[in-house]
């Protein structure tokens, strides 16, 4: 269609005498024709993928009437009829603060496949066996790509909440920003509770003769030793850093029992 209003444009300005220019037929017909490519371009723009239920509701105040874009009524017909050209601008305005929302609908949905999704998410945990009695049990050997995976997404969550568009994806917003607090935090307490078992494992479960000269101590070790075991078999089951960290009830308070 847009081709086909190309084509009469041409016509019009470039084949018909100078002389018709001058009635009124022809300028009415030069105008009916800007205002058919006019409103083809804007049917262009509300196509696109940007658009949502919010953005219509705006546009069905803007022209103070009804419709259903996605009915089979809604056609260019119908654009005429709602005059679409007198809210041009109101348009171009709409349809650009879509495509900026879409942006941070995009950004939202790589954060929620990266933590819920993503192998790079996923905790690095190495089986291993102790030098001192030779017992397997498992640790985290690095944080180094998660830590860079919440650094990158605290920079962009902390820009999506300076947008102007915050209020349209708030929930989501504070949803993933609690998440990737309570993923580091707990991240942070529980390295803490492998670098001080790793200490006094050497201690307790190196020396034979410990447990008869700290004998409170060394029943206090043993259970925390059980525990923390437990937790990393757990924790090697599912080694997603999300779900490992954050989806057990009272882990992180466990941690901080643990630590101290």
């Amino acid at each position: 269609m847009q081709e086909e209003a190309a084509d009469f444009k041409d016509l019009i300005e470039k084949k018909i005498h100078k002389d018709v220019r001058d009635w009124g037929v022809f300028n009415y017909q030069k105008q009916q024709i800007h205002q058919f490519s006019e409103t083809c371009n804007l049917l262009g723009l509300l196509q696109t993928e940007a658009m949502r239920e919010r953005h219509w509701k705006e546009l069905r105040f803007e022209v103070k009437a009804d419709f259903d874009e996605a009915g089979g009524d809604f056609n260019l017909e119908k654009l005429f009829t709602l005059g679409l050209m007198s809210h041009q601008e109101k348009i171009y305005e709409l349809v650009d603060n879509a495509k900026k929302q879409l942006r941070i609908e995009q950004d939202l949905f790589k954060i929620e496949d990266m933590w819920d999704r993503n192998a790079k998410s996923n905790l690095d945990v190495e089986k291993t066996k102790s030098k001192a009695d030779n017992e397997e049990y498992y640790f985290i050997r690095s944080t180094d790509q998660i830590m860079e995976i919440i650094e990158e997404h605290g920079t962009l969550l902390g820009s999506m909440k300076s947008s102007p568009y915050y209020k349209e994806f708030d929930t989501k917003i504070d949803y993933w920003e609690h998440a990737i607090a309570q993923i580091t935090e707990t991240l942070e307490i529980l390295l803490q509770v492998q670098s001080k078992w790793k200490y006094l494992e050497s201690i307790f479960k190196g020396q034979p003769d410990i447990s008869k000269q700290l004998p409170n101590e060394d029943a206090i070790f043993r259970r925390n030793h059980v525990q923390f075991k437990d937790e990393m078999e757990r924790i090697s089951k599912d080694r997603n850093c999300k779900r490992a960290l954050t989806e057990k009830k009272n882990f992180l308070q466990e941690l901080y029992e643990l630590n101290e």
